[in-house]
């Protein structure tokens, strides 16, 4: 049986991605890291981590186990919270999220702005602010940060496809690239005899949906969008989806703070 104790060192080492950052962020040293992730392995029957340059990452299995482990570790932090600990009325919930996320789920922190009895107002930006100096209460991007004292949870897997005007019956001759925080895709990947160079950037999936109103171009979309638009069609069907990770992040010093916990309820309703 997998020990909670020893499973809070797992997941100190997903966090920090090193056992000297894993040890200082529990008060522990590396040699206590290692003897608990040696012994949640044993008890798990099967690797959970393995490393890879300097980092330390989950295997399949465990990034199950440390998403199981989040989910048991923001519960905990909620029930142990202080009951009069309680979010003010009309409080401010402020959220940074990245442009092509907001696009893709602004419909869905609507409706349930819109629909839940919930006492707070919300601050949404897609402005990259700091939470380190609390200029955001929380981020949702499309990368975990590789160092500071934050938590991170994985929220969701965004299924990415190319997509072309309806009324395209050849092949696409060249392709807009939608600005996905510096993630990018190669039309070539999908069968499609393309530049690698786009012959647009753009920011937003509303403006370069636009922008194949007319035209032979093709562009990458998140599927739940590019479905909903009447003038598009998946170019490559039969082809696998890609896949962008959606991470939420917030500083470790305000787990308990009902702001936050507000926002990861909010995040997790709407995204995951």
């Amino acid at each position: 049986m997998i020990n909670w104790d020893d499973l809070k060192f797992c997941l100190a080492l997903h966090r920090h991605g090193s056992m000297l950052n894993a040890g200082i962020s529990l008060k522990a040293n590396v040699a206590t890291v290692s003897r608990r992730l040696e012994r949640i392995t044993q008890d798990a029957g099967k690797a959970i981590f393995i490393r890879k340059g300097q980092e330390w990452k989950p295997t399949a299995f465990g990034a199950e186990l440390m998403n199981m482990a989040q989910y048991i570790d923001e519960r905990l932090n909620v029930l142990t919270a202080d009951e009069d600990e309680l979010l003010a009325e009309n409080a401010l919930v402020r959220l940074s999220i990245s442009l092509t996320i907001m696009q893709t789920f602004m419909a869905d922190i609507l409706d349930y702005r819109n629909k839940s009895d919930i006492p707070y107002n919300l601050d949404l930006t897609i402005r990259d602010r700091g939470l380190a100096y609390s200029e955001t209460d929380l981020a949702v991007r499309y990368f975990r940060p590789d160092h500071g004292n934050f938590i991170c949870a994985k929220v969701t897997e965004l299924e990415v496809r190319p997509y072309v005007n309806v009324n395209l019956t050849h092949a696409p001759t060249e392709w807009n690239e939608v600005d996905y925080d510096g993630i990018r895709f190669d039309p070539a990947e999908d069968g499609f005899d393309i530049s690698p160079v786009p012959r647009m950037r753009l920011e937003g999936l509303n403006l370069t949906a636009q922008s194949l109103k007319t035209g032979s171009r093709l562009a990458y979309f998140p599927v739940s969008f590019g479905d909903d638009i009447p003038w598009l069609k998946r170019a490559a069907p039969d082809r696998m989806p890609r896949t962008l990770e959606v991470w939420m992040v917030y500083h470790k010093t305000r787990k308990l703070d009902p702001v936050v916990r507000a926002a990861v309820d909010m995040i997790q309703a709407t995204m995951s």
